[in-house]
């Protein structure tokens, strides 16, 4: 990639307004204040409801269970779809990172559900897309020629 034309590269209107161009360019590139606020504001609830959750239990359960514990979890994956937004991964990483985020949202629905069907299926999707996450990061880290352990041990051939 170019940083640099020639000026007789430039058109016309490139060439008169070069700092407006750049300024675009940099505004383009710029992740929003107000997302990274958001980012830390609903991250920081998650971690508070969680706090409130282990204190609900510990208090015989002031207030009603299912919402208590739904918010940390749907506030975290809240949190982390914004984080997603804000840092802007690549394509791959970012569909990673979906299904982590669906896979929090989905936990907290659960948790507001009454005991049945729609639950279980709804738990089963949950438990399927966390075996998904953690079974792809297993296999990628295991395709890689080297981990910072060193090398797997090959069986001895005969």
């Amino acid at each position: 990639m170019l940083l640099w034309r020639p000026m007789s590269d430039l058109s016309e209107k490139e060439a008169l307004y070069p700092v407006a161009r750049s300024l675009r360019r940099t505004l383009a590139l710029a992740r929003p204040l107000w997302l990274y606020i958001c980012v830390w504001l609903v991250a920081i609830l998650a971690l508070l409801s969680g706090g409130l959750l282990l204190l609900d239990d510990g208090l015989a359960a002031i207030f009603p269970h299912a919402p208590i514990s739904a918010a940390p979890l749907i506030l975290i994956g809240a949190a982390y779809l914004a984080f997603q937004a804000w840092s802007r991964p690549k394509p791959l990483d970012l569909f990673k990172a979906l299904i982590v985020c669906a896979a929090f949202i989905l936990w907290g629905v659960d948790q507001l559900l009454p005991a049945g069907t729609p639950a279980t299926v709804l738990g089963d999707i949950v438990i399927t897309l966390y075996v998904i996450d953690l079974g792809w990061m297993i296999i990628e880290r295991l395709r890689q020629p080297q981990s910072r352990h060193g090398e797997w041990p090959l069986p001895e051939s005969e």
